[in-house]
């Protein structure tokens, strides 16, 4: 199975994955640079950062043939406690939970 996993189309996926992080952040640049827009908007801006780092670590993962290696390098909290259940001490992965947060889509309360 662990041979599949570096199959051709995971490459392609994480690819892509990859080119809409870099297109997705390049998106909020263009939109914080409208000073009046980014100050209106700034919740709207860093849920497209986040955005973008979340499809760069799902890229990072797959491109690594969903590696532990990889999954244990997130950094964000929503994403590495979604992957602890598919880590070998899934009880110890997540080092330090984060209190108050319950880590659905909506984590950060950005769609209030």
């Amino acid at each position: 199975m662990a041979k599949a996993m570096h199959e051709p189309k995971f490459t392609a996926m994480a690819e892509v994955l990859t080119e809409l992080g870099t297109e997705v952040e390049a998106l909020g640049e263009v939109l914080c640079r409208d000073e009046d827009f980014a100050a209106r908007h700034v919740r709207e801006l860093q849920a497209i950062d986040l955005i973008a780092q979340k499809q760069r670590a799902l890229a990072a993962i797959l491109a690594a043939g969903f590696s532990e290696t990889e999954m244990r390098r997130i950094s964000l909290d929503a994403l590495r406690q979604r992957f602890c259940g598919f880590m070998d001490d899934s009880a110890t992965c997540c080092e330090v939970p984060i209190e108050g947060r319950d880590c659905q889509p909506d984590s950060l309360g950005l769609w209030d």
